[in-house]
Parts: structure tokens; sequence; C-alpha cells
């Protein structure tokens, strides 16, 4: 993705290649997801009857999120990822769990992708927002791909987790060309989003992340409802 991550970005590349997909995966397999993208994944289908609903997951990764809401019932899913080995592991593990079919994977940036890909009922942004440096961008084209709820899991804002990932930045990626973590401020992300037409349905904070989910206001209903 522009700024950090993205298809073909030597940066996003290097940080997040085969070695580090194939651990998350295997952590996946093992353990299931970290907590915060498992309470992602409830906040987008709490209430819902997923049957029919369809799902955009920007920075896939490993397919964590729109995995769990197809065997939830989702009718299918778009993965968009800037990292080939990423991309390549999640349509694997789709595979193995017989989702082939309704899952179709977008490798790139999602800002300069957005136009190839569907509206959805849900979109999911876990752990993506400290990755782009271009927040508006990414938030403008995530709300215009959303038409009932977003859901993000991003860190929190607090100085000592600014002060740790300030000091972890060039140690972490000093051979990743350039690639860093961001901390963007929740208001401002709650800014964007409320100017986009949405409101907060839902926020869990852990120590270190937020899990939000948003809801477009007069929403189109799922297509489930």
């Amino acid at each position: 993705m522009t700024g950090g991550c993205g298809g073909g970005i030597p940066s996003c590349e290097q940080v997040f290649d085969r070695r580090t997909a194939e651990a998350d995966l295997r952590g996946l397999r093992k353990d299931g997801p970290p907590w915060a993208t498992r309470a992602l994944v409830e906040a987008l289908a709490d209430g819902l009857d997923l049957a029919g609903t369809t799902v955009v997951d920007i920075g896939a990764g490993i397919g964590a999120v729109h995995l769990a809401l197809l065997e939830r019932g989702a009718d299918h899913a778009v993965d968009v990822d800037g990292s080939t080995a990423y991309v390549d592991l999640a349509r694997e593990e789709a595979a193995r769990r017989g989702l082939t079919e309704r899952v179709r994977h977008v490798l790139g940036d999602v800002t300069e992708r957005g136009p190839e890909v569907e509206p959805a009922d849900l979109v999911a942004l876990d752990r993506v927002v400290c990755c782009y440096g271009d927040l508006g961008a990414l938030l403008r084209t995530a709300t215009s791909l959303a038409n009932v709820r977003l859901g993000l899991v991003y860190p929190r804002d607090d100085w000592w987790v600014r002060a740790v990932i300030t000091a972890a930045n060039p140690v972490m990626f000093r051979r990743s060309g350039g690639y860093r973590m961001r901390i963007h401020r929740a208001r401002e992300i709650g800014g964007r989003l409320q100017d986009a037409g949405f409101r907060r349905r839902s926020l869990r904070a852990g120590r270190i992340w937020r899990v939000e989910c948003w809801e477009r206001i007069a929403a189109t209903p799922a297509a489930g409802d």
C-alpha cells in the first residue's frame, strides 16, 4: 500500500514476507485468531443475519477475518493485501477450508485497486491503519466500500504506546526499505468516519489495540436482513 504497504513496494514485501506469513498461518491454525481479531469479527457480525452478506477485508493478511465471517454464513469476500506472500497463503488457507469459490484475492494498494472492488456490507481493517501513512486516502476508500459496517483494529494512541513504537521502529524495521508503524489519533479517525456518514457502534480497548465497529447512518440493509 502506498506509504508503507503495497503490491510491488519493497518495504512491504520485505516486512510481510513468506516466513512471517507462514508463522502467522501456523499460529492461526494452532490457536485461532488473536483476541483483537476475534473481537473485530464479533463486532462486525453482531446482531446481523450474515446469510448473503458480502465482505471486503483490507490488508487481510492470511485471511482470518473474512474466513471467519464466511464460515459464519457470509456469502463471499474480497481479500485485498499488499504482500504477495500473504495473498498466496490466504488463498491456500481458503482452499484448505473449502472456501476458494467464495473469495477473490486482490494484490495491491486498496486506494489504487478500490475501483475494481465492489462495495460490500462489511469492511474490515484489522491492524491496517498503523501500516498506512495516508490515513485520509485509506479511510476514504474504506468508507466508500462499506454499505453497512466498517470495523478497525489499530493501536491505542496513549503516550507509552507511541514511545514504544518510536523506539522500536528503527530497530525492528531497520532493513525494511522505509517501512514504519504509525500511530494515528483516535479522534482523527473518528472524525473522518463521522464525516463519511458513520457512527460508532462499539469499542473495545485492550492494552495495545483498539477494536471499533462503525455503522453507516441509514445503512443499506445487509442481504440477510
